[in-house]
């Protein structure tokens, strides 16, 4: 069922593509869970396009990019004149999205404020534009979809709990890569197809030794780390098949649990970190920073293992100078 964007035939992700079937045919909230790089998005779309939505917008929108202040006025839109700049009227996602889906990527990342006033408009079905006295009422399904513990955020004062329960009515938990590496061929399959389309490449496959390279890694970046991997050793391929060594290096070869920076090396010794003592505290936190960001394939991954939100780390590298590090 390539339709879905779910590659594979493994038990995993006919799990997945059997809750997808079954949650489709309501009109209800639903919470997708999974790691960086599963696919989530895809998930969100897959309910959208199956659903009784179908027929209206699926619009999306990542919490993690986007401050308070325009994130709210990326949802709720504004009246001309509600602030400097402000030269005319702008539908907001939740109008644009209305009889349709409103995907929110990366919840967990949304401000307590903002989820308050979704909150209120999960309540209401209603809300009002910035600036705007106007009830504007919308129908309209929440996908909303996390790689964090929201539970936990929640225990810490990070996320409310009555916006948490509204919107995991349903609850789709996605597996990473390394739970069913048994669709890694399939994948490789429609990746370098991907590539040959994009690019007009003639890569034919994987040369002997590549797959076992593939199977090794435990992809903590999942399918999205994967995809990246094979489109970087199909330029650098040095016949009409990827090799082994057009693979380069894979990067850690297991997932850090949450909350630590230091993970199992490729050769099993664990990384560490010296901070010297006498160091100030800013100065430890911005070296375990960097080492981290350093040492994770995604700035997501590496807040994740930091245990502290992707805002938070894009705002603390800004201060470093280091953003692009």
């Amino acid at each position: 069922m390539l339709d879905l964007g779910l590659v594979g035939a493994s038990a995993a992700l006919a799990n997945v593509r059997a809750a997808i079937e079954r949650i489709s045919r309501y009109k209800t909230n639903v919470l997708v869970l999974g790691e960086s790089g599963t696919g989530k998005e895809l998930i969100a779309r897959a309910l959208h396009e199956r659903g009784p939505r179908a027929q209206h917008a699926f619009v999306a929108v990542n919490c993690a990019t986007l401050g308070r202040e325009i994130l709210e006025n990326e949802l709720f839109g504004h009246e001309r004149g509600a602030f400097t700049g402000a030269n005319e009227r702008k539908r907001g996602l939740l109008e644009q999205a209305d009889g349709g889906s409103l995907f929110l990527d990366e919840i967990g990342e949304m401000d307590l404020g903002t989820q308050a006033k979704l909150l209120r408009v999960l309540e209401r079905n209603a809300f009002r534009r910035v600036g705007g006295n106007e009830k504007i009422h919308v129908d309209l399904g929440v996908i909303a979809a996390t790689n964090q513990d929201l539970e936990l955020a929640i225990a810490h004062g990070r996320f409310r709990d009555d916006l948490y329960y509204r919107l995991k009515v349903v609850t789709l938990r996605v597996p990473p890569l390394r739970e069913h590496k048994e669709d890694i061929p399939a994948l490789v399959d429609w990746f370098v197809a991907d590539f040959n389309r994009r690019h007009g490449g003639r890569i034919s496959g994987l040369a002997p030794g590549a797959l076992e390279r593939l199977y090794a890694h435990d992809w903590p970046g999942n399918v999205r780390e994967l995809k990246n991997a094979l489109d970087s050793a199909a330029v650098l391929a040095r016949g009409d098949s990827i090799g082994p060594e057009d693979l380069g290096p894979l990067g850690p070869a297991r997932e850090a649990p949450a909350g630590r920076a230091a993970e199992a090396a490729p050769g099993g010794a664990a990384e560490s970190l010296t901070i010297p003592v006498g160091s100030s505290l800013a100065d430890a936190e911005r070296a375990l920073i960097l080492a981290a960001v350093r040492r994770f394939p995604t700035k997501a991954e590496a807040a994740q293992a930091l245990g502290i939100g992707l805002r938070t780390l894009y705002t603390k590298l800004r201060a470093y100078g280091a953003e692009e590090g």
